[in-house]
């Protein structure tokens, strides 16, 4: 059932969301690592998992995490026990996006299980809000209109991550190839720095204006040749390991859109 965002969720977010202006403002004097623990293609359907940890030197504790959807939530899971967790596909009444209560706060040093949503899409950049604990102030329904603030501009903590944007018209080859080439320059790049590897970035590259190259001469097995060259750099010596200087939301970003490409050739 979709929740109200403005009259059940808001005032969570307002009283526990930190003010995001100073690093002693309670409620954003904690540094939660986000990491995207998979995601699985399944036909026109991404689903990416994520595993948030709150640091040890955190001194708030976590009670929001926030997702930007573009192409909206098809599916959101609430989390074990269920009875903890808030969650809703809307925020700001209309914007699409996963959104993640966790009632009982999530202290310094513990990490959630896993938080999950779908959507109808391909694997792409986008913004996540976290917010830590702080006291309720006092307000109530009927204050009047516009007099409560946007918690996502002035109570959070915004950073980037990997979500779901929506198809794009032109699904040949030749345009997912161009994409996956400017998300691997933006993953290797600032302000991203999911790939931290330049001789990597540059192999990446490479690959990729490779796969091009026989894309366009009409030798496909050659062009997947070199779109498997380019997962295969991603990857680590053992089983569900990262390529040196390869960060969760970079391997997840490239590898999964790698995966799209390869099956159109």
């Amino acid at each position: 059932m979709q929740i109200q965002f403005r009259k059940l969720i808001a005032p969570l977010f307002l009283g526990f969301f930190g003010l995001g202006l100073g690093a002693q403002t309670p409620g954003t004097r904690l540094t939660v690592d986000v990491r995207v623990d998979s995601i699985r293609l399944r036909g026109d359907t991404t689903k990416v998992a994520y595993a948030l940890s709150n640091r040890s030197d955190s001194q708030d504790s976590l009670i929001v995490f926030i997702v930007d959807a573009p192409a909206r939530v098809t599916f959101i899971g609430r989390p074990h026990p269920y009875s903890m967790w808030l969650i809703d596909s809307l925020i700001r009444a209309t914007q699409p996006a996963a959104f993640w209560s966790k009632l009982d706060l999530l202290a310094p040093s513990q990490t959630t299980s896993p938080l999950i949503f779908e959507s109808v899409g391909l694997p792409a950049v986008v913004t996540n809000w976290v917010g830590g604990n702080w006291p309720l102030p006092t307000c109530c329904d009927d204050d009047p209109p516009g007099s409560a603030e946007d918690p996502l501009v002035t109570r959070s903590i915004q950073g980037k991550t990997v979500g779901v944007e929506a198809w794009p018209a032109n699904r040949s080859a030749e345009a997912l190839l161009a994409r996956l080439r400017a998300l691997t320059l933006s993953a290797c790049t600032a302000p991203l720095n999911w790939i931290v590897n330049t001789p990597l970035c540059d192999s990446l590259v490479a690959d990729l204006d490779a796969a091009e190259n026989h894309r366009a001469s009409g030798a496909s097995s050659e062009a997947q040749a070199a779109v498997n060259q380019f997962k295969t750099r991603l990857t680590g010596p053992d089983p569900g390991t990262f390529a040196t200087g390869v960060t969760s939301p970079g391997f997840w970003l490239l590898m999964s859109n790698a995966d799209i490409v390869r099956a159109i050739f």
